[in-house]
């Protein structure tokens, strides 16, 4: 590919990262206003991948701009050496077609005819008739023939495997946390006997007990072997590998806080906490059947009933997200404006709705997340690498390790409910 063709797709590489820069600032709103955000890891990743494919062809502009170079020296010298050098006779022009063909249709033959030579009746010889064999060397993209003259277009970048959408963490209140533990008090019991009393009566006694609750910080983290010549071989390599380092700490997280087992170094994940509202069944058996949308209105009504919280989202599989989305009325008609219509934001009963296969299908999980639970972590996301691991120096590998340490701390266990038994 010469230079002025890889100019072009650099100025094209660049004009979609700069579209892709503007579209995620947008995206993220300004900085230090009330609604902004910071980008999410898909965000970056396609932002690294667009640099990446900038550098790649930066590397290749610069690489045809040294071999143009170099072959311009070179004629120079070959030039100035063989400009007194006689030139060569040209090679006699190949005949094709067939040996019978060549040799009639050969110089030499037609002389000899001419002259009658092979009618005198006496020795003769047409002379050397150099002919040559063609019935092999049919050019073909065989492997044996021309094949190896083939090359593959590339197309730069990485088409990355998708993994599910992270979603819980973003319905949790966000903290800091500064030690290995959050210890916080809970109250368990406030007997209000508040009442009228006569003048110069006896006031009536209240009464409160509180618990002390705690949470361990864990730490969730894994790492991969790389070559030094792959990152330094491969331009933008280090920067992908560190975001999907990233992603994978934030992919088992998810996991931890829905589903944690609490046995060390288990997060104690929010469906298996001790206390929560008593989970609603969908009634199947009942006419007309209940539906999904049905039953978590009855979790909502509880707990807002017994918590005094009102639920502000619901996270569900997106199985039975879709049977809500695709049902219909006695008339046919879509409950939520059907397939032709833009899909929305999903909410149910005005609740957002954070699908994830990260929860079982045929159960969902509605509560108050933003302001009875907290997810505290020691820090960020922490990518490091090192070569002091084994025998690496020796190997020229390189390890790069991704972690975190966090604790979810579960104020009010009550303002959380499952619903079972989703279709």
């Amino acid at each position: 590919m010469n230079v002025q063709q890889l100019e072009a797709d650099l100025k094209t590489s660049t004009a979609k990262a700069l579209a892709l820069m503007e579209k995620t600032r947008a995206a993220c709103g300004e900085p230090g206003s009330a609604d902004a955000r910071d980008m999410t890891v898909d965000e970056k990743s396609a932002i690294n991948a667009a640099l990446g494919e900038m550098e790649a062809i930066e590397l290749k502009i610069r690489s045809a701009a040294s071999d143009t170079a170099l072959m311009a020296r070179f004629d120079e010298i070959r030039n100035k050496h063989t400009a007194a050098v006689p030139a060569l006779p040209a090679a006699p022009a190949r005949r094709l077609g067939s040996l019978g063909a060549q040799f009639t249709g050969s110089d030499q033959f037609k002389q000899l005819i001419k002259s009658g030579l092979h009618r005198a009746g006496r020795s003769w010889a047409s002379g050397v008739v150099e002919c040559f064999d063609f019935s092999a060397t049919t050019l073909t993209e065989d492997a044996a023939s021309g094949g190896k003259l083939l090359t593959p277009q590339y197309t730069p970048g990485i088409v990355q495997t998708l993994y599910k959408r992270l979603v819980v963490a973003d319905l949790m209140a966000s903290g800091t946390a500064d030690s290995n533990a959050i210890t916080y008090m809970v109250e368990t019991l406030f007997t209000n006997a508040a009442a009228p009393v006569l003048e110069g009566g006896t006031k009536p006694e209240s009464a409160m007990a509180f618990d002390q609750k705690t949470d361990l910080v864990s730490k969730i983290a894994h790492w991969l072997p790389v070559t030094e010549e792959l990152l330094e071989d491969v331009a933008a390599i280090a920067s992908y590998i560190d975001a999907r380092l990233r992603l994978g700490v934030q992919l088992a997280e998810e996991d931890q806080l829905l589903n944690g087992n609490g046995t060390p170094p288990n997060l104690l994940g929010l469906l298996n906490r001790p206390g929560l509202a008593t989970a609603v069944a969908r009634n199947a058996g009942a006419t007309p059947p209940e539906t999904n949308a049905d039953a978590i209105l009855r979790q909502i009504s509880a707990i807002a009933t017994t918590s005094f919280v009102y639920p502000d989202g619901i996270v569900m599989n997106p199985a039975n997200l879709f049977t809500i989305l695709t049902s219909k009325d006695s008339s046919g008609q879509y409950y939520g404006g059907g397939p032709f219509s833009a899909l929305p934001t999903a909410t149910i009963w005005g609740t957002p709705v954070a699908p994830t296969p990260s929860i079982v299908a045929g159960t969902a999980v509605v509560g108050a997340f933003g302001t009875q639970a907290q997810v505290f972590r020691k820090g960020g996301i922490r990518v490091e690498a090192s070569n002091s691991h084994q025998d690496f120096f020796i190997k020229n590998l390189v390890a790069i390790r991704a972690e975190e340490r966090l604790a979810l701390a579960v104020y009010r266990p009550g303002a959380f409910g499952k619903v079972t038994g989703l279709n």
